[in-house]
């Protein structure tokens, strides 16, 4: 079934541009298509607008992290008809919806040692949870959602790293501990994700039942 969207669009190019600015579209699309086929139509109305193709390409819409092959009828029925594009991250934009990814690929090494590279393709599956956390805008080292869910899934594929991999995510000013939970900036929501970085907080204080540990997840848990 098709709608009629309105969509304002988040535009920059970090090469030529002083300010970003949002253009408008107005598409029909049929509501069964999904957000990257919608991407492509825009592209059609503008030749210069670009956005990621690959496989774990993702954006904002109405505030909301989400990968791009996310269908339109259920977006719709939660946001509405007019919409709002941005990139993941509005900070580390290099051309309108493609973003500076090297901070999130750098958390992956922090782990390199205790995993396959083969295990990668799983972590970019997380890249929304990375770049939806407002610890982001206050903690610059903040390790991030996407590998705490990560470093969960793996201890359970190498079991024999647990230890390693917790004392990583452990850590007291940028690790697990910092964490908020990030339902209401996901689409959709991440709950499971969310009961990977618990159980994952849960295993650290099994083994490290400090005062200050549990103090901050006492306060992390509140808010």
């Amino acid at each position: 079934m098709e709608c009629k969207l309105e969509l304002s669009v988040f535009r920059f190019d970090a090469k030529t541009d002083f300010l970003p600015y949002y253009k408008k579209h107005f598409i029909t699309i049929d509501k069964n298509q999904n957000v990257r086929e919608l991407l492509a139509l825009i592209q059609e109305q503008d030749g210069s607008f670009d956005y990621l193709k690959d496989e774990f390409s993702a954006l904002k819409i109405n505030g909301k992290a989400l990968f791009s092959d996310a269908v339109l009828d259920g977006i719709v029925e939660r946001f509405g008809k007019t919409l709002s594009l941005e990139p993941l991250s509005t900070k580390r934009v290099v051309k309108d919806l493609i973003i500076n990814t090297d901070d999130f690929y750098q958390k992956f090494d922090l782990l390199d040692a205790f995993v396959d590279a083969k295990d990668k393709p799983l972590f970019q599956s997380y890249i929304i949870y990375h770049y939806a956390s407002s610890v982001l805008d206050f903690v610059e080292d903040f390790q991030g959602d996407a590998l705490f869910a990560f470093a969960y899934d793996m201890i359970q594929k190498h079991p024999k790293q647990k230890h390693a991999i917790l004392e990583v995510v452990a850590n007291e000013h940028t690790g697990v501990f910092l964490h908020v939970k990030l339902c209401n900036k996901i689409y959709p929501c991440g709950a499971e994700v969310e009961q990977k970085i618990i159980a994952l907080k849960n295993e650290i204080l099994a083994l490290r039942p400090s005062a200050f540990v549990e103090k901050l997840s006492h306060a992390t848990t509140l808010l």
